[in-house]
């Protein structure tokens, strides 16, 4: 045996490595020093092992916890995309109130199915019957209505119903109301279909918050069924910091996995994927080379350390890229709400001095829902990311912007000189944001309102400041949008005011404080009354006699205008049974005309009060066309093949298309009163408005001249060839008692319809 001598060992370089020193060196000491070299290599070797398989148990439950909230997500995606469906006006008229099966299979087949991916699509009638089912082209056939309908979505099928019945409430006028959350009325779960798994979404078909009264009784439950497949799990990978995701009904060996379970607990199958930690693997299966070489061993050790120390700190740094991406919206990148009011809050709590002259700023898109609608949600989308683009591109980098949600957005301007620099800048924003953008090879009018709350005048923190550049905004709204508004006072008590109309037109309904004016339409060759125009008006307790425009405007942003206007249709036709040939007018809004029941509640007045169609005329605006949807068209065809008349009134003033003029075929064009008023002091007058008559006439249609104050006015519009004319030259808007009396209609005797039609009566608001 060959024995080591001192020289030997200090040449070595282990030696060389831990710098030993000649006169500390002897053979014993060497022994002892290989003894503990190899004592601490296999310490060393158990502690690393040791501290690789509690890394990798502490990675697995994080990878387990990742996985686990990617499917939650998607779940949760999959219900957000069937309320969008199941929870509109819409969808409740054309399922609960009257089932339309061709309207149900675009909006929930053609629609829900095929665009947003679903296998199946069925439809509950309320004794759990197949009401409709939507099959797409390509999905698995073994879906079906019997397959799905599992113990476990029965039952919570069953609760949504139970949720929803308990939800309803009854208002004072009589009218049902849903009062629940939308998470009462809607689950997600999970079935077995032919060995694969499928997220079976379900919800009931209820209107928008606060739109249009309901029938009492279980609803309608709409079924979607989405199979786990490659796309979803691809999706449910992009949020992962994983490399492979699978679904199987056992945990494969050397892979990570967590179980999907029903309601008692049982696993119905696992996502699995591949551990991103697999140093414990690589370590066991050298151990038999360990006991030949340690110090290779405990080389590779200290190399599969270093590896396992980057990929901690590669996982670390992702998990910090997830938070980081959590801060911020998906589509935009801008600050989330929370994060967003939390950078608020620090920016405020620095001094005045340091941060400048501050505002506050509440952006809304202005009709972002009728983009979506008419050119779809992908324009909708990149015209949001056009506007972030544009806010960026104008604002200073110190400025802070966060989304507050679909279409509104704050922002922090900090660091202005003065009051008047910052509403200068806010000046420049409002002038980039409203201009015409090429989107999609779409033309798109920006449309942006925007509210300015300044510190410390309208408050020092965040809450006070936001709440007044959210009224300031209102208050740009009702004013015409396309504009920014600075807080003041005034708006304070101004909203204040439209909450005391909102309420106060409720109680009005109840106390049938509303009542009907009506103006003549006379013939412009012999003066003979042609129609009455009905017009609201409101005996306020303290404010007396007030016109529509004192508060119609309150009842659309509150949704009662639907109970306004049916109320006027009924009091209206009802008063025009009691006389005889004269015709009368009746102005009905944007949102009647898109509720899809006017034509139904028209045809029912008038076979209640016996009023022929040809008596009856609907006045609707030029907004009412901006929306070319079908439930537009379908009510104007089915109101003219009544045989009711349809005008278009206040022409020329807003919207103006030949199109729509071609498309509808109006019956009457009204010209409104600014055209007539400029005759006799703009020579442009008399060619504008026989440049309207000449129109009308080509489309076929009569032509009534409103605001005829003079009989100047009278001669020059009857030589233009209007055919009927209105204004105060005439008359003004009076009872209908008072018309009579001064001999402009002739009523039955004993009859007045007006008392009998009370704002009272729930069944008749109820259309």
């Amino acid at each position: 045996m060959k024995t080591t001598t001192e020289t030997e060992v200090l040449a070595s370089p282990l030696a060389r490595t831990l710098d030993l020193k000649p006169a500390k060196l002897g053979n014993y000491s060497f022994v002892v020093l290989l003894v503990g070299m190899f004592a601490a290599i296999v310490a060393a070797f158990i502690f690393v092992l040791s501290a690789i398989l509690i890394y990798e148990r502490e990675s697995a439950k994080r990878e387990a916890s990742s996985v686990e909230r990617a499917y939650e997500n998607h779940k949760l995606r999959l219900l957000e995309r069937i309320e969008r469906y199941a929870a509109s006006n819409a969808a409740y008229a054309n399922t609960d109130t009257a089932f339309d099966p061709e309207w149900v299979r675009s909006r929930f087949g053609r629609g829900l199915a095929v665009r947003e991916g679903y296998d199946l699509v069925v439809i509950l009638d309320r004794d759990f019957n197949e009401a409709f089912s939507y099959h797409p082209e390509g999905a698995p056939s073994e879906l079906a209505l019997a397959s799905i309908l599992s113990p476990q979505v029965a039952k919570l099928t069953s609760d949504i119903r139970q949720n929803y019945v308990t939800g309803l409430v009854t208002a004072r006028n009589g009218d049902t109301y849903f009062s629940g959350k939308m998470n009462d009325v809607s689950a997600v779960t999970e079935v077995q279909i032919g060995g694969r798994l499928a997220i079976v979404t379900a919800m009931a078909i209820i209107p928008d918050p606060g739109g249009i009264p309901m029938r009492r009784g279980a609803p309608l439950v709409l079924l979607a069924v989405k199979q786990i497949d490659a796309q979803a799990l691809s999706d449910m990978l992009s949020s992962l910091s994983l490399t492979n995701l699978f679904l199987e009904q056992t945990i494969p060996a050397g892979m990570n996995g967590t179980a999907i379970r029903d309601e008692d607990g049982a696993a119905l199958a696992y996502l699995t994927w591949d551990p991103m930690a697999r140093a414990s693997q690589l370590i066991l299966a050298s151990a038999p080379v360990l006991a030949i070489a340690l110090f290779v061993i405990l080389g590779i050790a200290l190399l599969i350390l270093r590896r396992n120390t980057a990929a901690y700190r590669e996982l670390e740094m992702r998990k910090r890229d997830v938070l980081e991406a959590a801060r911020h919206d998906g589509l935009t990148g801008l600050l989330r709400r929370d994060f967003f009011l939390a950078a608020a809050d620090e920016l405020l709590d620095k001094a005045p001095a340091s941060t400048g002259t501050l505002g506050v700023i509440y952006l809304d898109i202005d009709d972002l829902t009728q983009i979506n609608d008419a050119f779809g949600h992908v324009v909708g989308d990149h015209l949001i990311q056009h506007i972030v683009t544009v806010m960026q591109r104008t604002c200073r980098g110190t400025d802070i912007i966060g989304r507050m949600g679909g279409d509104e957005f704050v922002l922090i301007l900090s660091g202005r000189a003065s009051s008047d620099a910052l509403m200068d800048d806010v000046k420049a924003l409002t002038a980039a944001l409203n201009r015409t953008a090429m989107l999609d090879d779409h033309a798109i009018e920006v449309s942006c309102s925007i509210g300015v709350a300044l510190r410390p005048d309208h408050g020092t923190r965040m809450p006070s400041l936001l709440r007044a550049a959210d009224v300031a905004l209102q208050r740009c709204r009702a004013g015409g949008r396309r504009q920014f508004k600075l807080f003041d006072r005034a708006m304070d008590e101004e909203m204040r005011e439209r909450r005391r109309l909102r309420d106060g037109m409720r109680q009005a309904l109840e106390r049938d404080e509303f009542d009907l004016f009506y103006q003549p339409i006379v013939d412009a060759r012999n003066g003979k009354v042609r129609h009455l125009e009905a017009l609201l008006r409101w005996h306020h307790p303290e404010r007396g006699l007030l016109p529509p425009g004192a508060f119609l405007d309150v009842a659309e942003e509150t949704g009662l205008i639907n109970m306004i206007g049916s109320w006027v249709l009924q009091r209206a036709i009802r008063d025009a049974s009691t006389w005889d040939d004269i015709g009368v007018s009746i102005n009905v809004c944007a949102t009647q005309v898109g509720s899809g029941t006017l034509p139904q509640q028209i045809e029912a007045l008038l076979a209640e009060t016996g009023l022929p169609p040809s008596r009856l005329t609907l006045e609707v605006t030029e907004t009412v066309m901006m929306d070319r949807s079908g439930v537009i068209d379908d009510a104007i065809s089915r109101l003219s093949r009544l045989g009711v008349g349809i005008a278009i009134d206040d022409f020329g003033t807003g919207y103006s298309s030949l199109s729509y003029l071609h498309q509808y075929r109006f019956h009457i064009l009204k010209i409104d009163r600014s055209f007539v008023a400029r005759l006799g002091t703009d020579p442009k007058a008399q060619a504008i408005i026989g440049s309207l008559v000449d129109l009308a006439c080509t489309l076929d249609m009569s032509v009534v001249a409103e605001g005829v104050e003079t009989e100047e006015q009278k001669v020059m519009l009857a030589s233009a060839g209007c055919q009927m004319l209105q204004g105060y030259l005439f008359s003004r808007p009076k009872p209908l008692l008072d018309l009579a009396s001064e001999g402009f209609i002739r009523l039955r005797t004993g009859q007045h319809a007006g008392p009998e039609v009370s704002a009272g009566s729930s069944g008749a608001l109820a259309g």
